[in-house]
């Protein structure tokens, strides 16, 4: 079976503005005008893809990130499960966030070439040390959008937190992700302006070892744009918003 879904993630900088602890100003995001950049493609293999096209229908400006995965013929291998984006510290392939990060995008999901009988990740918070898996991710079960995020590579919290998922139209998507051993993580979803899932005082999160209650091997975000709270004074949910 071939599995087309245009899936958009688009970055726009604005005031930050939100509840809670919460630091810096180290911004990743992209427009995806004529390039990925600053993300690059990560765990894909042809013939599925994650690039930037200028085609209709655009968030804002002329151009999007599409993504397409094609799932006949796999061959077991992690770079065949699916067509990711990723950003990295420079020269590596290691995590850049230390203890809270905002992830935000807009979501297109079209009726006629994406199914409605398939699980796919859309967002992904990723945990690089302990057993370096997912420590948090959003995906879309059957028409719902569901969140799961866990301390552990054991069974995590799960959720359903939109039951029917808008069709051929754009939808906003904003993350906060904080970690914590101490039982003061957090993990909160907010959907078209909407807050529709929020979990705090929590673990989340794993790592070879820790420091000042966060993981010292850090984590990162995949698919399209996000701010990493670790080192100042400024909220980050504003910063993330594509609204």
């Amino acid at each position: 079976m071939l599995l087309k879904a245009s899936i958009i993630f688009l970055a726009l900088a604005l005031t930050a503005a939100f509840e809670g602890e919460s630091d810096t100003s180290t911004l990743n995001a992209s427009g995806f005008e004529g390039s990925l950049g600053p993300f690059s493609p990560c765990n894909q293999k042809s013939p599925s893809y994650a690039q930037a096209v200028s085609k209709s229908p655009v968030y804002a400006g002329s151009s999007k990130l599409e993504v397409y995965f094609d799932e006949s013929n796999y061959d077991g291998t992690r770079d065949d499960k699916g067509a990711e984006i990723c950003h990295f510290g420079s020269g590596t392939t290691n995590a850049i966030l230390k203890k809270e990060g905002y992830q935000g995008f807009a979501l297109y999901v079209p009726s006629s070439s994406f199914p409605t009988d398939k699980s796919t990740i859309v967002a992904q918070q990723f945990c690089p040390g302990g057993c370096s898996s997912w420590c948090g991710t959003l995906a879309i079960m059957g028409n719902q959008l569901v969140v799961d995020h866990r301390s552990s590579c054991g069974t995590p919290t799960q959720q359903v937190i939109v039951s029917s998922i808008a069709r051929d139209t754009w939808n906003s998507v904003i993350v906060r992700f904080k970690v914590s051993a101490a039982e003061k993580g957090a993990y909160e979803v907010r959907y078209n302006g909407s807050n529709v899932y929020s979990s705090k005082n929590i673990n989340v999160g794993f790592g070879d070892s820790w420091s000042d209650d966060a993981p010292t091997s850090g984590f990162y975000f995949k698919n399209g744009y996000w701010y990493d709270v670790s080192d100042g004074q400024t909220d980050g949910r504003s910063v993330v918003d594509p609204s």
